[in-house]
């Protein structure tokens, strides 16, 4: 993906996400301090800096998701012989 180009999106928030957001642009809150702590002082800069960082945090979670199911079905895929293949090449490594 390339941040080169950047794109205005319109999204209708709830009262209860606004709140969250001011609370994580509000000094000293804790929603606060752990934005600052994730992405640095410059999250809160600005609203759209506080947005642009919850989305670039939700956008590194869903990764994070998906790279865990990816593992989960490759530890599902596994056979004898997989399992076979890892016993000899512990073997051959305590040799």
């Amino acid at each position: 993906m390339s941040d080169t180009l950047s794109h205005r999106k319109s999204v209708t928030l709830t009262q209860a996400e606004l709140e969250l957001i001011e609370l994580a642009r509000e000094t000293g809150t804790p929603w606060n301090e752990a934005l600052v702590r994730l992405r640095g002082q410059e999250a809160t800069r600005s609203e759209a800096a506080t947005l642009h960082a919850l989305i670039g945090l939700a956008l590194t979670k869903l990764g994070d998701e998906v790279a865990l199911r990816d593992y989960e079905l490759l530890a599902a895929s596994r056979d004898d012989e997989d399992e076979a293949f890892d016993a000899a090449m512990r073997r051959r490594g305590r040799r």
